[in-house]
């Protein structure tokens, strides 16, 4: 009985030791900087790769990655 005992006590101290590290550790993320919010992002008409809005160049009422797509395409004409 008394091994029993001591078996149920170092199973609540270890598990109190785990709590106690858990909680430091989420305290700790919480801590941290947060993210900037994610930018809003268009897809180029002519290769269709993502740029944030204000990086993208809009021609002809589309949306483009750089000025040589925006020339280069020729449904924008």
């Amino acid at each position: 009985m008394g091994q029993l005992l001591r078996i149920v006590i170092l199973l609540f101290g270890l598990w109190v030791v785990l709590r106690i590290v858990r909680k430091a550790l989420s305290h700790r993320r919480s801590e941290a900087s947060p993210l900037p919010p994610p930018a809003d992002m268009l897809r180029c008409d002519y290769c269709g790769v993502f740029v944030p809005r204000d990086e993208a160049i809009e021609a002809h009422g589309k949306h483009y990655c750089n000025s040589q797509h925006a020339n280069a395409d020729p449904s924008g004409k």
